[in-house]
């Protein structure tokens, strides 16, 4: 089952993030097919989109009609290059207004009152000109005079080249026929005959301000020069168009952008497909990572509802904004690639992340509601329960909230009512409203310095708890009403505490009693059996058998001796029922003492002591207590050492205490704590296989506390440490002790 749900679990991840793929994939295709049909269809002007043919779009009927402008320019304007080279064809107002738009120069009295010579190298004087405008009229006179002549060269030359380039062009053209005849029907210029343009099915018959047009649209061409010259002109298209001309390239530029329009609009559609299914994906499975799972939350739906959903509504509006201001730019400055460049890849990057925002948005909206707190989680809901919480009771009453608005709103009403008596009214009515201001908030402060006390009191009261002083008791009485219900909250606290402490004194006494007392019941009869064993020994036995018997019950009646003598200690310790003679002790001497008497057992053991005290320490203790302390220690290391190791004892002063550790090596391994070791009754040889009951270093630690010292073990591995510590004797304890003894 474990593995299955695991199984399920990956196959989900992979799957939202498949889909997310999907969704941006779909979100790219769908913006970049967009792009590349708004780029195309406004190079045409969406006429590929409206129009079925190509001959009925405005960029052929555009660059038709200049073809037909480029014949009657040639051939009946200009005529040829002589007329051109004469100045036949050269407007004096064309080339003054060119000649001063070229060189900067701006209409006004000067231009008005002169007007340029027939040979075009100075000025003729209609008006008189002003004596403020002099200097600007020879600066105007020289200019005319020094350039306009070669301006007017240079300007023929310019009509020589737009000759030319026209001449070009019309010879360029395979798809393109016309024939131009005079008034009288003569032949003036053309690529083709009459008849031949006549057969064509495209064509156009231009004469005066009339056409017969079979173009299959109507002609918005006029030329004055052509209207007046009486000349008539016949164009046609070739139909079908063979290549080598802008009507081919453009015609097939046309069919293609048709034909991409299908395509287009199914990219687009299945983008939009595509985005649909793994939204819809996306939100159902949005905070599970299995079917039926628990709701997992991200940081963003730590957002309460109602301000995201301001925040996105924000976000769209300048989304949309930047979007109309980009595709603007996009759309009216094509020709500018760069800058489109730019604007087209700022218009992807906002809807990467106008995208991003939105799946957030919604994934966020199903996982709160699925995980039923999309009400919950909202600023409004949030506010609603602070003030109800306010109300419950459970801090202050209340009622505080009505009294802290009514007394700011008095305050304020008075505050309004005494500026207006100090700007409108007397001195006599502002003194009495700021006598009642000063009265009101006197009062006011008299209240809260009494609500300030009673919770002073009660942090005393929570303190002397936290002390250990569960004696102390709180006065509800003298406790403002503000808070009451807290101070009777911490009342019952201290209430609870104080029975659940007597009860565990009550019942650690208890224990200690019956531990004692059934330790003396059976201290009666094991003396009784320890003093018939006795006898049995002394009895000559010849059955071999009973003799190993007795000589078990010997030993055996003699531990449990020592079990129940440990016990009785142990509880008197504990529960500190041990008297306690105080006096001076050298530790370092007693230690030693200690290892005479357990020596034979420390060798047995083959452990050898290495003691490191470079000054003399001499403690405030109990010498009989000190005695079993550093008793059950060496008996501890005797059982538990390593065979064959070393014991390290350092005996030292640390500020005023008298410290003793002794490190040795665990023959097993040490599986609990330190604090589990000064437990009765546990043993660090968890299987058994040495003699212990377990008191020993309880017993250490109980008769260290009694005489105001301190016991710790440290381990380390397979390193035990124990460390005693107990207070440095000085002078003034001589006299204590005296007191202590009398």
């Amino acid at each position: 089952m474990a593995t299955k749900s695991k199984k399920t679990s990956q196959y989900l991840t992979r799957t939202k993030i498949f889909a997310a793929m999907i969704y941006f994939i779909g979100v790219l295709t769908l913006y970049l097919s967009s792009m590349i049909f708004l780029n195309i269809s406004q190079n045409w002007k969406y006429q590929a989109v409206a129009t079925n043919s190509y001959y009925e779009t405005q960029n052929f009927r555009t660059r038709f009609d200049k073809l037909l402008s480029d014949v009657i320019n040639v051939s009946v304007y200009f005529k040829d290059e002589k007329s051109i080279e004469a100045g036949e064809h050269l407007s004096k107002e064309d080339l003054l207004t060119s000649f001063k738009n070229y060189y900067s120069v701006i209409d006004g009295v000067i231009t008005q009152s002169t007007e340029v010579n027939d040979t075009y190298d100075g000025l003729i004087i209609k008006n008189k000109i002003p004596e403020n405008l002099q200097s600007n009229f020879e600066e105007y006179k020289t200019l005319v005079e020094t350039r306009l002549y070669q301006y007017r060269n240079m300007y023929i030359q310019n009509q020589l080249e737009v000759y030319r380039n026209m001449k070009r062009e019309l010879n360029d053209y395979e798809n393109f026929f016309y024939y131009l005849e005079d008034e009288n029907g003569n032949k003036i210029s053309g690529n083709i005959s009459k008849e031949g343009i006549s057969n064509m099915t495209r064509s156009i018959i231009l004469e005066g301000g009339f056409s017969i047009d079979n173009l299959g649209y109507y002609t918005e061409y006029h030329d004055e020069v052509f209207e007046k010259s009486g000349c008539k002109l016949y164009a046609a298209i070739r139909e079908p168009l063979l290549p080598g001309d802008a009507f081919y390239r453009e015609q097939e530029e046309f069919y293609m952008i048709k034909r991409s329009y299908p395509i287009l609009t199914g990219v687009a559609i299945t983008a939009c497909i595509a985005i649909i299914i793994s939204l819809l994906y996306l939100i159902r499975v949005a905070g599970q990572s299995q079917r039926g799972g628990d709701i997992e939350y991200l940081v963003i739906d730590r957002i309460y509802n109602d301000i995201h959903i301001i925040l996105f509504t924000i976000f769209n509006l300048a989304a949309g904004f930047i979007t109309l201001l980009l595709c603007n730019v996009i759309l009216y400055n094509s020709t500018y690639y760069l800058w489109t460049y730019i604007f087209s890849t700022l218009l992807g990057a906002l809807l990467i992340l106008y995208s991003t925002v939105w799946l957030s948005f919604m994934t966020s909206l199903s996982r709160q509601i699925k995980g039923k707190r999309f009400f919950s989680n909202t600023m409004v809901a949030a506010i609603l329960r602070k003030i109800s919480y306010l109300f419950s009771g459970k801090t202050f009453c209340g009622w505080i909230v009505f009294l802290l608005m009514g007394y700011g709103m008095a305050n304020c009403i008075m505050t309004m009512f005494l500026l207006n008596a100090i700007l409108y009214g007397t001195g006599g009515i502002a003194l009495f409203l700021l006598f009642c201001m000063l009265l009101f908030n006197g009062i006011a402060a008299a209240f809260c310095a009494r609500a300030l006390g009673s919770l002073t009191k009660v942090m005393i009261s929570v303190k002397e708890t936290s002390k250990g002083n569960f004696a102390y008791e709180l006065d509800l009485k003298k406790i403002s009403p503000s808070f009451k219900n807290f101070a009777e909250d911490v009342a019952n606290i201290q209430c609870g505490l104080r029975e659940a402490v007597e009860e565990a004194v009550k019942g650690e006494r208890m224990k200690a009693e019956l531990i004692t007392n059934v330790s003396h019941d059976l201290k009666t009869p094991l003396t009784s059996i320890i003093t018939y064993v006795d006898l049995l020994k002394k009895e000559t036995l010849d059955n071999e058998k009973a003799k190993e018997f007795v000589e078990v019950l010997h030993e055996k009646s003699y531990r449990l001796k020592q079990l129940i003598e440990d016990l009785i200690e142990a509880s008197k310790a504990s529960s500190g029922n041990l008297t306690v003679t105080k006096g001076k002790v050298d530790l370092k001497l007693l230690f030693m003492q200690a290892i005479g008497e357990l020596e034979e057992k420390i060798e047995k053991a083959g452990l050898t002591i290495k003691i490191n005290c470079e000054q003399e320490t001499i403690i405030y203790a109990d010498g009989r207590h000190m005695w079993r302390i550093l008793e059950n220690l060496i008996t501890n290391v005797i059982k538990y050492s390593m065979p064959n190791s070393r014991v390290y004892v350092d005996i030292f002063h640390m500020n005023d205490m008298g410290v003793m550790i002794i490190k040795n090596i665990s023959a097993a391994s040490i599986d609990i704590t330190p604090d589990q070791l000064m437990d009765r009754f546990v043993r660090g040889d968890v299987s058994r296989t040495t003699e212990g009951s377990g008191l020993g270093l309880s017993i250490a630690k109980s008769l260290s506390e009694i005489q105001d010292g301190k016991f710790e073990i440290n381990i380390d591995g397979d390193l035990f440490k124990a460390i005693v510590m107990m207070p440095i004797w000085i002078e003034y304890n001589t006299e204590e002790s005296e007191k202590q003894q009398e």
